[in-house]
C-alpha cells in the first residue's frame, strides 16, 4: 500500500500544470495577506501619515498609550472624556459634509487613537458611528457590561429575517447562556495582527482552488487516458489501488494547504507581530458571544478550514470517480466553492441563508461575531460546530460513494 501511495503522490506532484498552480497560488496567497501591512495606514498627532512597516510600529505605540483592562469605571471616564470634547465649542469644526465634528487637531490628538475602542463600545448603545456616545446619559446609564448582556438580549428577542422567522426559544437560551460566560471585563491592547489576518482570511480559498485543479484528475484522468482498463483489471486494482488514490490525495491536500496556511500567517505576524494572542475577541466586536481569545479563536478556524479542506477533497474525489472529464469535475468545484460570492445573505434564519453560511467560500472563516444557529432535534448548534460537522459528514459519504463509484466502474 505504501508503495502505491508514493506512486500516486508521485503522479499527482510531478504534473507541470499542478506545479505551476502550486506556485502560482502561493505567490497570489502571500502577496494578499502581505497587502494588510504594505497597505496600513497610521497618523500621529502632528498629522503626518504614515504606511507600512512605520504605520504599523506607530499605531502599536498608540495603541499602548491606552491599554489597559476595560473596568466599568475606564470605560464611563473615555465616554465622559469624549463628550467633554464634544461640548467645548473651541473643538468643533465643520467637515467635508457641512455636519460639525471634532476638529482635525483634536481628533489626531485625543480620538485617533481611540477611535476603534470607541467605535466597538458604541455598539452597546447603537450603531451610529460614536455620535451615540456623545448624547448618552451616563447617570442613568447602568453598568456597561449588564447594558452589554442587554443589548445582546434585545438583539436575539427582536432579531427576525426579511420573512419573518426569529431564533425558537430553545436558540434565545442557547445564545443568551452563552453571551453569559463571556468573561469580563475585557483587556485592551495591540491585536491588529489577529484583526488584519482575519479581514483577509477567507483568501485562502485560493488554496483550496489550487488543491481541486490538482486532484480533480485522480479517478477521471484515468477514465480519459483509458489506463483504467489496465489498472482496474489488476488484482488489488478495485481495492488498494483506489485506496492508495484517496490516501496520496489526503496527505497532497494536507501538506499544501498547511504551506498555504503557514505562509498566510507568517505574511500577515511578520509585519504587524503576534502580540494579543491573550486578548478576547470582543475586541473585535463587543457583543460576540463567543468566550475565546484571539489566540484560541484562531486555533479554532485552522480547525474549520481543515474540516472544510477535507469535504471539498471528498466532494472532487468522488465527482472524480463520477465524470469522465476533470474539467468537469474542476467546474462543478469552483461552481460550489464561489456560489456565495453572487449570493447576498439577508440574515441567519432562512433555510437558504443558513445554507450559504455553510458553503466553501462563507465556512472557512469564521468571525465568531455571528449567532446563527442550526436546531436538530433538541440539540443547538453554533455555526462553527456545525460547519465542522457538516464538513466532516460530507468527507465520509463523498468518500465511500467515491470508492465504490471507481470500483464498480465498467471498462470500455
Amino acid at each position: 500500500m505504501r508503495a502505491l501511495v508514493k506512486y500516486e503522490l508521485k503522479k499527482i506532484f510531478n504534473k507541470k500544470m499542478n506545479i505551476v498552480v502550486i506556485i502560482s497560488c502561493l505567490f497570489l496567497i502571500i502577496l494578499l495577506f502581505s497587502l494588510s501591512g504594505t497597505d496600513f495606514l497610521a497618523t500621529d498627532e502632528s498629522g503626518e501619515s504614515y504606511k507600512g512597516k512605520a504605520a504599523i510600529i506607530l499605531r502599536k505605540k498608540q495603541i499602548k498609550e491606552i491599554a489597559g483592562v476595560l473596568t466599568n469605571e475606564r470605560i464611563v471616564d473615555e465616554i465622559k472624556r469624549l463628550q467633554e470634547l464634544k461640548n467645548n465649542p473651541d473643538n468643533i469644526a465643520i467637515d467635508s459634509y457641512g455636519e460639525k465634528d471634532l476638529s482635525r487637531e483634536v481628533y489626531n490628538k485625543y480620538l485617533n487613537n481611540r477611535l476603534n475602542l470607541l467605535t466597538n463600545i458604541n455598539h452597546v448603545y447603537g450603531d451610529d458611528y460614536i455620535n451615540g456616545l456623545s448624547t448618552l446619559d451616563l447617570e442613568n446609564e447602568k453598568n456597561f457590561y449588564e447594558s452589554r448582556e442587554k443589548r445582546i438580549e434585545e438583539l436575539i428577542v427582536s432579531s427576525q429575517d426579511y420573512k419573518g422567522r426569529t431564533y425558537t426559544n430553545k436558540e434565545k437560551e442557547y445564545w443568551i447562556e452563552k453571551s453569559k460566560n463571556v468573561n469580563t471585563p475585557f483587556e485592551y491592547d495591540f491585536y491588529f495582527g489577529y484583526s488584519n489576518l482575519y479581514s483577509t482570511y477567507e483568501m485562502l480559498i485560493i488554496g483550496l482552488i489550487a488543491i481541486c485543479i490538482c486532484i480533480s484528475s485522480v479517478f477521471s484522468g484515468e477514465y480519459q487516458h483509458e489506463t483504467d482498463k489496465i489498472l482496474l483489471t489488476t488484482k488489488y486494482g478495485k481495492s488498494k489501488g483506489a485506496t492508495a488514490k484517496i490516501i496520496a490525495s489526503y496527505i497532497f491536500a494536507f501538506i499544501l494547504f498547511s504551506i498555504y496556511l503557514v505562509s498566510a500567517i507568517l505574511a500577515v505576524f511578520l509585519m504587524f507581530g503576534a502580540e494579543g494572542g491573550n486578548l478576547p475577541i470582543q475586541l473585535l466586536n463587543i457583543l460576540s458571544p463567543y468566550n475565546l481569545t484571539f489566540a484560541q479563536s484562531l486555533i479554532y478556524n485552522v480547525v474549520i478550514s481543515y474540516a472544510v479542506l477535507f469535504g471539498i477533497v471528498g466532494l472532487t474525489l468522488f465527482l472524480s470517480s463520477k465524470i469522465k472529464n476533470p474539467i468537469s469535475t474542476l467546474v462543478i468545484d469552483i461552481c460550489i466553492i464561489m456560489l456565495p460570492v453572487f449570493l447576498s445573505i439577508k440574515s441567519g434564519f432562512g433555510i437558504i441563508n443558513k445554507i450559504l453560511f455553510l458553503m466553501p467560500y462563507n465556512a472557512i472563516y469564521s468571525n465568531f461575531t455571528k449567532m446563527v444557529s442550526y436546531k436538530l432535534g433538541n440539540i443547538i448548534l453554533d455555526l462553527p460546530i456545525m460547519t465542522i460537522v457538516t464538513y466532516i459528514s460530507i468527507m465520509v459519504i463523498a468518500l465511500i460513494c467515491a470508492k465504490k463509484t471507481y470500483s464498480k466502474h465498467q471498462v470500455e
